[in-house]
């Protein structure tokens, strides 16, 4: 009897040391875990954002930056309407920040009764709503409802979706070109983009700053802009020509900026696929640190 309980203490104290080494090794694999989240968080150093989000800037542990917006909103375009919209961007975070921008375009234009054969260009309405329907403020919605001859509800009557351009911030082709002849055979050509003078699309005169640099979709900042420094515009309005034809009655038309920031290291060559050579990679190059 006296040997079993001996026994039993033996295998009590075993099973404590080994109790004692896995929470040991567990305590060691969650530090290790934690320390390795840490500096993962720490190397954040780029990131970007859309003025098209609920949320539309990320505040990083280094690095923060926003889209910077004064405009009048207008969902329902007519020939010959002016809209502002000056877009620049703010570094808000507590290091400099290089920035570039790029621009999607969204379009949806309703179908037009032909009916009376007078050309009076007026649109179609549907005595009923049709699914899916337009949400003005949700682009996403916008092709669906075309595909489907949805409608969009408008002063209390069902206008008819006809034809949607909605392009893809995923591709990293689709933003929009500047004096880009191709968008000149597409119906985006009616809405005319209106930028300041220091917008270029090669290297300007040496000793100009503050300066927009386009190339392949992305405008980029020519300057490190410092905390709490806000950029030049790089867009002044947007304008519906005067000439635009009747189906463009009441189209809804959004233009939304999409913005990446970097810090000044030479990492940002890499992340924006700058190259080694070029009118970008001259911009930047002798300016980034390691």
């Amino acid at each position: 009897m006296k040997k079993n309980k001996q026994n039993s203490v033996k295998r009590n104290k075993r099973r404590k040391k080994k109790q004692v080494k896995i929470n040991t090794k567990l305590i060691i694999a969650v530090c290790t875990f934690l320390f390795s989240g840490l500096m993962v968080l720490g190397s954040t150093y780029a990131w970007f954002i859309s003025a098209d989000s609920e949320v539309n800037h990320f505040v990083g542990t280094r690095l923060s930056a926003e889209i910077v917006e004064e405009f009048e909103p207008e969902f329902e375009w007519q020939p010959g309407l002016t809209t502002k919209k000056i877009i620049q961007v703010k570094n808000t975070g507590n290091i400099p920040a290089f920035v570039r921008i790029s621009l999607y375009e969204y379009l949806l234009t309703f179908k037009i009764d032909t009916t009376d054969q007078t050309g009076n260009g007026n649109l179609s309405i549907s005595p009923q709503e049709v699914s899916p329907t337009v949400n003005q403020k949700n682009t996403e919605s916008w092709r669906p409802a075309a595909n489907a001859g949805g409608t969009y509800l408008h002063e209390g009557k069902n206008l008819i979706a006809a034809k949607a351009i909605v392009p893809s911030q995923l591709t990293d082709t689709e933003m929009y070109k500047f004096n880009d002849s191709a968008r000149d055979k597409t119906e985006l050509r009616w809405f005319q983009l209106t930028f300041p003078d220091n917008v270029y699309d090669s290297t300007p005169p040496i000793g100009t700053k503050e300066y927009w640099l386009y190339k392949d979709g992305y405008f980029h900042y020519s300057e490190l802009l410092q905390p709490n420094e806000v950029s030049a515009a790089v867009l002044n309005n947007v304008r519906l020509s005067s000439n635009a034809p009747n189906k463009f009655k009441s189209s809804l038309y959004q233009l939304n900026p999409l913005m990446d920031a970097h810090d000044g290291t030479k990492g940002l060559l890499s992340t924006w696929n700058i190259g080694t050579s070029g009118e970008i990679y001259n911009m930047y190059h002798d300016r980034l640190s390691d």
